[in-house]
């Protein structure tokens, strides 16, 4: 009870903390910058132009790093409003799809929420910091996520209906084609063919579109960008140069390439031969395991986790397990980014000696530490449900067959 009530004051206050961090320069304010390098890409496919630039030391940073076809999703606003009023718009529609997906996943759960409870989701919401920044940036996390948030609805569900688990599938699909390095979170499409088939299509047919719509020599310029990217997540800058969206979960680990491959492995292994009963714990083992596990990563990459934390708080109810350890786990993440901060700025000026423990600050992460309690819970709960039998003879989902 005293974790909830903690995670819940925090979450509470952060929206006038947050106005007190921005009014002492602090916080950054609702630029939008990320949504700047939509705006821009738009633009230029709008004139004819390259949608992807180099900068000068031959990357792509600061520069549309989406796949071509997703600027359809920002075509509407970009080209009919003026670009702050523009990426206010684009936000105001995210947030409002979190916000209806978060209560579809509630209902799914067996939860109702009365008027007020949806009404204060909006107040908690913006109490989530992961959540703020990508707001602040313009950024596509509460639009992936609230796609998390449907899809896991119609998973939940789809024993009821043919339609959902295909729902479920191309809504999963959709997620991966706005940006692939949410890969992860397809593990539970491993479990059903159906939602694997809807997903494969979803993406297939993105596939044909984009190229029709722009090209195979802009989609070869898209493999670099890629290339780039995971070029980039290879190296690690120290938590010492912090910045809001500074998360680097593993880039600092020996191997962390191999350690990514082995705990991919490992997650698809738990899919595989969990007992149909697992699924809802698959599902968030697998968009668990997104932002600790893709190449390069940001602190509002943490907003992918509100799912992960109703499913497994339900969960954790459900069966009389712990359901303090997913609160705690939220409370980490939320806290990622200024706890991260007085680690590194404040201690270690009051507090002797603890500069010397600098080389492992990356290890001193709270959204690390948080977004490890997530994968943990969720790949215990999985491997409990795999026993001998099922692991000789794999089963299916009922419905699925």
């Amino acid at each position: 009870m005293a974790v909830a009530l903690l995670a819940l004051g925090v979450l509470l206050v952060y929206p006038f903390v947050d106005y007190w961090l921005r009014s002492a320069g602090i916080a950054s304010e609702f630029v939008f910058r990320d949504y700047g390098a939509y705006d821009a890409a738009v633009e230029r496919w709008i004139e004819g132009e390259q949608i992807y630039q180099r900068a000068e030391d031959g990357g792509f940073h600061g520069s549309y790093l989406y796949p071509p076809v997703v600027l359809f999703l920002f075509w509407p606003v970009a080209t009919h409003l003026e670009f702050r009023t523009a990426a206010m718009v684009w936000m105001v529609v995210s947030v409002a799809l979190l916000w209806v997906g978060i209560q579809v996943l509630v209902r799914a759960l067996g939860y109702d929420l009365r008027w007020y409870e949806r009404a204060g989701l909006l107040w908690l919401m913006a109490g989530f910091h992961p959540l703020v920044l990508g707001v602040k940036l313009g950024q596509t996390a509460a639009f992936q996520t609230g796609l998390l948030c449907l899809a896991g609805a119609a998973m939940v569900t789809d024993r009821t209906s043919v339609w959902r688990g295909r729902a479920s599938g191309v809504l999963t699909g959709l997620v991966g084609v706005v940006k692939p390095a949410y890969a992860p979170v397809g593990a539970h499409l491993l479990r059903s063919p159906r939602r694997l088939g809807a997903a494969v299509v979803t993406g297939l047919v993105a596939l044909w579109v984009s190229i029709r719509a722009f090209g195979a020599e802009t989609h070869r310029t898209y493999v670099a960008v890629l290339a780039w990217g995971i070029q980039k997540g290879s190296s690690a800058r120290p938590p010492g140069l912090w910045l809001p969206p500074y998360y680097k979960p593993l880039s600092w680990v020996p191997a962390a390439l191999a350690v990514r491959v082995v705990a991919c492995l490992g997650i698809i292994a738990l899919a595989v031969l969990a007992a149909p009963r697992a699924r809802k714990h698959v599902f968030a083992l697998g968009v668990a395991a997104f932002p600790l596990l893709t190449p390069t990563t940001y602190t509002y990459y943490l907003t992918a986790l509100l799912p992960v934390f109703l499913i497994l708080l339900a969960e954790e109810l459900r069966t009389d397990g712990y359901p303090s350890i997913p609160v705690a786990a939220l409370l980490f993440v939320t806290l990622h980014s200024y706890g991260l901060k007085f680690i590194v700025d404040v201690l270690p000026g009051v507090v002797p000696g603890f500069d010397a423990l600098r080389p492992a600050f990356p290890a001193l992460q709270p959204g690390l530490w948080g977004n490890l309690v997530f994968v943990a819970l969720a790949a215990v709960r999985v491997a409990q449900h795999v026993d001998a039998l099922e692991t000789v003879v794999p089963q299916r989902e009922p419905t699925e067959n």
